[in-house]
């Protein structure tokens, strides 16, 4: 019974990162187009991200994360930008919940 629980978990939670991944780079690029200036940090080790997406930065996912969790969403003016927000709101805590449960759940029973 708990291995079926745990295989449940585990699709809903991998289901949630992908919604989150997608609400994150359709939300990047929302914010990027609108407010660039919200989402504008280098940070010391930025230039280790040279070759790879802005928005995989850490600084400026941080920042993402930030302008996603804030009332700042609705100053932006596509309104799909909210929807994205809501979706990051709700997949992040979800799959991390789930994943650390799942973790949990695999170390308690191992021992």
């Amino acid at each position: 019974m708990i291995e079926i629980a745990i295989r449940v978990a585990f699709g809903v939670a991998f289901l949630a990162t992908l919604v989150y991944q997608f609400a994150f780079f359709k939300f990047y690029r929302i914010v990027k187009a609108e407010r660039v200036d919200w989402i504008s940090r280098r940070g010391s080790l930025s230039f280790m991200y040279a070759g790879l997406p802005r928005a995989l930065d850490p600084n400026v996912g941080i920042a993402l994360l930030g302008v996603a969790f804030s009332s700042r969403v609705s100053q932006l003016r596509t309104h799909s930008a909210r929807t994205y927000a809501f979706y990051i709101r709700v997949c992040l805590p979800l799959g991390l919940l789930l994943y650390l449960g799942i973790s949990a759940v695999q170390i308690l029973g191992a021992a």
